[in-house]
């Protein structure tokens, strides 16, 4: 799922409603957007928004390291831009209380028929109680498409929002190309802290890298270890297999770097559109290190 995170700026929020409920917002001047700003751009492995808060309270997900915000709170909007997944499957995890009775714990929705038929045969071998629901067809989505406000942390309230009114991400202009999924333009803070973090896994410190495989002024920032600590193949460029999250920025010929410009954004947008299907053992092939027995 593609989406957007806006955050209120505390020296704008004049209203003082921040981290308050959607009601006390609209009992004190309303929603006003050119109070917020946005502080994520980019997908999240999310079926509904419950997952994305989820995700943003503890950085429980790949390759988020741009998020230039606070853990994700009442107040907060978020924006569902596209690529919602839909659900093939369902299952409903039962549980005896202490009365005997069957009663409905937790529910997992899937995505992929395979994870979903596993988990059946996997229930089945070891007498798990469950339910379960066969979606595959039925174009089931669990998100829509528009701007929600977070109201609780179970709840949500559609909104009309007008993102153009908001202040953009911090940084350079960048185009961030994640394994397995269509390029996005964001903003990466240029700092060698913020670099470290945008190429990790997990927000862990990380070896940035930065190479110049393009005829032009445009690098990529990767992370140096990529391959040797297993993170999945990206894109092809040349001869070489890249790993992990890779940024593309420009080089302002002084070993510095700044915005790419809209011709850039545009020409590598195009080259990278499609996703590559890269094996590890490709991308372990393409370490560049022999092993000699002495």
């Amino acid at each position: 799922m593609r989406i957007k995170i806006y955050q209120l700026d505390g020296e704008k929020d004049k209203n003082g409603v921040k981290f308050m409920s959607h009601e006390f917002t609209m009992k004190h001047g309303g929603i006003d957007p050119a109070a917020y700003k946005c502080v994520y751009h980019g997908d999240v492995k999310a079926m509904h928004l419950d997952n994305v808060f989820n995700i943003f309270n503890g950085f429980r997900e790949d390759y988020i390291g741009t998020y230039q915000g606070h853990s994700l709170s009442v107040s907060d909007v978020v924006e569902v831009i596209d690529d919602i997944p839909e659900v093939y499957g369902k299952i409903d995890f039962l549980y005896a209380g202490e009365d005997h009775v069957a009663k409905v714990g937790d529910t997992v929705y899937y995505t992929d028929s395979d994870d979903f038929y596993d988990m059946l045969r996997e229930c089945q071998d070891e007498n798990t109680p469950i339910q379960y629901e066969n979606l595959a067809g039925q174009h089931i989505r669990l998100a829509e498409e528009g701007f929600f406000f977070c109201d609780s942390i179970t709840g949500w309230q559609k909104i009309d929002f007008d993102s153009s009114l908001c202040e953009d991400m911090d940084g350079i202009r960048a185009l961030m190309i994640l394994p397995n999924r269509k390029p996005v333009e964001i903003r990466v803070v240029d700092d060698y802290k913020m670099w470290q973090r945008a190429v990790s896994r997990n927000g862990e410190p990380s070896l940035m890298e930065i190479t110049y495989p393009f005829d032009d002024s445009a690098v990529v920032v990767s992370n140096e270890e990529a391959k040797l600590i297993g993170m999945e193949g990206n894109r092809r460029i040349g001869n070489s297999i890249y790993a992990g999250p890779m940024f593309i920025v420009n080089d302002d010929d002084h070993g510095n770097l700044c915005d790419l410009t809209d011709e850039q954004v545009t020409e590598y947008s195009r080259r990278f559109e499609q996703p590559e299907d890269i094996s590890q053992d490709e991308v372990q092939d393409d370490c560049g290190f022999t092993f000699i027995a002495m």
